[in-house]
């Protein structure tokens, strides 16, 4: 399974209004660029107002200045025991990175996933519980949608990977009375390969895997529940990038992109899935 990437521009930060900072050429050609720094720039641009724009008064608080959400981590990915206890409850921070004040809540469809708080206002933060009681072994998928008032980007969606493992019991005979453990052991595993062409900006140091059970529908996009650095030097193969990505549940499709890294990631590559 080959995949491909796109001649994009970084992620924008607070500091970058143009794609000058890291302009990758092509990675193998795959769809059409996100960035056109001749015509448009980065697809991510910025406003290009001042930000200064008439504000109005909503709960106390001045809106009309470009609000913008900012999540960490943009994905989850959560694992439990059949018949266990749930898993370690996750934090996800929401910040403002643009300008105002920015007020928000979150929700889900979702009936095992548990979210508190669900509303806020930046700088602060939610945590999402898994309720796995009840739930067969398999694998679940859901999103939360995070909300904010006048934020230039509303909604967000956050993925979120549930991966339940089967319980097994086993029992024990010796001199001494019975004994029964209780072991877990993970689904069917299989491992998927993954190659791409080369970038050829001598900057690049390396390229992130991102992988997940939902696919983020949005070219150029990493929201996916996991991602996996390598660096140059853990890639043996100078003329094609491969890994492996293993512990896949079997039976399962997976969501697969990938970016590249000199300081600034840039932006994913076109997706490629798999049933394994």
């Amino acid at each position: 399974m080959a995949i491909t990437t796109l001649p994009l521009c970084p992620r924008k930060t607070a500091d970058t209004t143009t794609c000058h900072s890291l302009l990758f050429r092509s990675i193998g050609l795959g769809l059409i660029a996100l960035c056109l720094p001749l015509f448009m720039g980065c697809a991510d641009g910025v406003n290009s107002g001042d930000g200064l724009a008439m504000a109005k008064a909503v709960k106390g608080h001045a809106y009309g200045l470009d609000p913008k959400i900012s999540l960490s981590p943009t994905g989850l990915a959560l694992s439990a025991i059949q018949g266990g206890s749930d898993p370690a409850t996750q934090t996800v921070t929401i910040s403002n990175s643009g300008k105002g004040t920015l007020d928000w809540s979150v929700k889900t469809t979702a009936p095992w996933l548990a979210l508190s708080p669900v509303s806020g206002t930046t700088p602060s933060s939610f945590t999402a519980t898994a309720i796995v009681a009840g739930l067969a072994a398999g694998t679940y998928a859901t999103t939360i949608t995070v909300t904010g008032t006048g934020a230039t980007n509303t909604p967000q969606t956050i993925p979120v990977d549930l991966t339940i493992v089967i319980s097994t019991s086993s029992t024990s005979t010796s001199t001494t009375p019975t004994s029964t453990s209780t072991t877990s052991t993970a689904p069917s595993t299989v491992a998927v390969s993954l190659a791409w062409n080369p970038e050829t900006d001598p900057s690049v140091t390396g390229y992130y895997v991102h992988y997940g059970l939902q696919s983020p529908n949005s070219a150029g996009s990493c929201t996916y529940t996991q991602s996996t650095y390598y660096s140059l030097a853990s890639l043996a193969n100078a003329s094609s990038r491969t890994v492996t990505v293993s512990g896949l549940a079997s039976g399962t499709t997976y969501f697969f992109a990938v970016s590249a890294y000199n300081g600034l990631e840039s932006a994913c590559s076109n997706e490629v899935s798999k049933t394994t």
